[in-house]
C-alpha cells in the first residue's frame, strides 16, 4: 500500500490506539499528529461504541474520497472497537491468476451460500464482486458504451471506406467499362470487387490485429509507467499501466476493421448498377 511513502506529516503507528488520517481529513478537523481522536461507530452487535485513538501522522491516499475522510488504523484495534474479536467485516477473495471469472465466481457462490447461509445474522454469505455496491449495473453500463463506441467507429470507418471506395472506383471506370463492353455481368463485376475488398481487409485486419495485439502484450507483460502525471497518487493506486490479452481482443480487433472495409466498398460499389452501357462508348472515347 505504500503507507511510508505516503506520510506527509508524523510518523508510521508503531503500537496499539495509534491510527493515520487523510491530511485532507486532518485539515478539515483542524488537528495535527499527537492529537486524541475519538471513533464514534456502532458495534457488530448495533450498539453504539466510542473509541479514542492517537493521530500520529497524515498520509495522501490519492483517492479523493479516502482523502476527505478515512483513517488507517490495526485490525485489532478496531476489532477491539466494534466488538468484532476474532471477526471480520468483509473478507477479499482472488483468483490465483489474478484475473476475474465471473462464471467460475458465480459459481463458487453458489455453492458457498449453499453450505454456510442460515438463519443466524452472523452466518458467512458470499457475494462476486459485480454483486457489490451495484457494480453489476456500472459494468452493463460499461459493456453498452463499448458495444455503441465500436458500433460507431464501424459506421465512421466504413462513411471513409465508402468515400475511398468511390475514389477507386473512379480511377478504375476504364477497366469497369471495358470489362462492361465486353459483356460481363454487372454483378460478376461487383462480387468480384467484394471479393477483392474482402482478401485485402482480411490481409490489413490481419496485420492491424498482430500489430495491436503485441502493443497489448507488451503492456501487458512490462506495463508504462505514467508517475510522472499521477504526482498525487501515491498510495494504493499502481502508477503503471498494463493490458491484459484475451480471446476476445482479437474479436475486437479483426471484425470492424474487416466489416468496415467490406460495407465501405458494398455501398461504393452499388454505383456499378448505374452504368448505362450507351454512355460506355463516350468514356472510352471510342
Amino acid at each position: 500500500m505504500n503507507i511510508r511513502k505516503s506520510i506527509l506529516r508524523g510518523r508510521i503507528p508503531k503500537k496499539s490506539g495509534e491510527i493515520l488520517i487523510g491530511d485532507e481529513f486532518a485539515g478539515k478537523l483542524n488537528v495535527q499528529p499527537g492529537n486524541i481522536a475519538t471513533l464514534i461507530t456502532s458495534s457488530m452487535f448495533g450498539s453504539m461504541s466510542m473509541t479514542n485513538f492517537t493521530i500520529v501522522g497524515t498520509v495522501r491516499f490519492g483517492a479523493a474520497a479516502m482523502d476527505r475522510g478515512a483513517m488507517l488504523a490495526d485490525i485489532s484495534d478496531i476489532q477491539n472497537a466494534q466488538d468484532m474479536h476474532d471477526s471480520a467485516g468483509e473478507i477479499l477473495g482472488f483468483f490465483s491468476d489474478e484475473i476475474y471469472h465471473n462464471k467460475l465466481a458465480e459459481k463458487i457462490t453458489e455453492s458457498f451460500n449453499t453450505r454456510h447461509v442460515s438463519d443466524d445474522q452472523f452466518s458467512p454469505q458470499m457475494e462476486t464482486l459485480p454483486n457489490r455496491s451495484g457494480m453489476a449495473d456500472y459494468l452493463n453500463m460499461l459493456g453498452s458504451y463499448t458495444g455503441i463506441i465500436l458500433f460507431a467507429f464501424v459506421v465512421i470507418l466504413s462513411i471513409v471506406l465508402w468515400n475511398a471506395g468511390l475514389m477507386g472506383s473512379l480511377r478504375r471506370y476504364g477497366e469497369i467499362g471495358v470489362r462492361l463492353a465486353v459483356g460481363e455481368e454487372k454483378g460478376h463485376i461487383y462480387k468480384s470487387m467484394l471479393l477483392e475488398t474482402i482478401m485485402i481487409g482480411i490481409i490489413g485486419s490481419t496485420l492491424g490485429t498482430a500489430l495491436g495485439v503485441a502493443i497489448s502484450y507488451y503492456l501487458q507483460i512490462k506495463g508504462v509507467d505514467i508517475s510522472f502525471i499521477m504526482k498525487n497518487t501515491t498510495m494504493m493506486i499502481s502508477n503503471v499501466i498494463r493490458a491484459h490479452v484475451t480471446p476476445i481482443s482479437f474479436i475486437i480487433e479483426f471484425i470492424p476493421g474487416l466489416l468496415a472495409t467490406f460495407l465501405g466498398s458494398a455501398i461504393s460499389g452499388i454505383g456499378i448498377y448505374r452504368r448505362q452501357t450507351s454512355q460506355l462508348f463516350k468514356e472510352l472515347e471510342v
